[in-house]
């Protein structure tokens, strides 16, 4: 998880930073998270939502919290490379829910549907709706799954705009997270 952070765009870990988001990995899951809201009598997430997540932003505590049992399924049998890809995947996902919860407006989060509606379909596919996701929640999960795909293509050297993206959701993108983040300085 860690390297997966390191990698982001420098001013998206200053968000992060900014914002407060920590990480850490739950191996009793969706129990491990729904006791922490019960200990801090807080109001948890919907169970029902957590039993097939990878990992969840949690807003109140402004932490991404990783499913141990997801990950180590998951990343059976492959090399180093993929399994970095597959953590670091995830990871960006959980960042874009933290930035776009974090800094987006009500009136933006109510263009979720038509958002969604715009997105190309494979994106739009990813994205249990109607089902998994309210309408509410909807603006955010389009914004986090939209981020790894940007995240891949600057790690490759693509500054470019998002021509794959309707130009509205490119437009909304841009809003929430800082789009073309800043290249890396030479450094020789």
């Amino acid at each position: 998880m860690r390297k997966a952070r390191a990698a982001l765009p420098a001013e998206h870990r200053r968000l992060l930073d900014e914002i407060g988001a920590q990480e850490t990995v739950v191996a009793d899951w969706p129990q491990g998270v729904l006791n922490l809201y019960l200990t801090l009598r807080e109001r948890p997430p919907s169970p029902v939502q957590l039993e097939r997540a990878a990992a969840a932003w949690l807003e109140a505590r402004r932490t991404v919290a990783f499913n141990l049992a997801f990950f180590t399924t998951i990343v059976e049998g492959l090399d180093d490379r993929a399994r970095e890809q597959v953590v670091a995947h995830v990871a960006w996902h959980e960042y874009g829910h933290a930035l776009s919860v974090t800094r987006s407006t009500w009136h933006q989060r109510r263009e979720g549907p038509r958002l969604h509606a715009l997105l190309p379909p494979d994106l739009r596919d990813a994205i249990d709706f109607p089902g998994l996701y309210r309408r509410d929640q909807l603006f955010d999960e389009v914004i986090a799954t939209i981020y790894p795909v940007m995240v891949e293509r600057v790690r490759n050297g693509d500054y470019r705009a998002a021509e794959f993206l309707h130009p509205e959701v490119r437009r909304a993108f841009e809003e929430m997270i800082p789009w073309p983040p800043s290249r890396p300085t030479d450094q020789t």
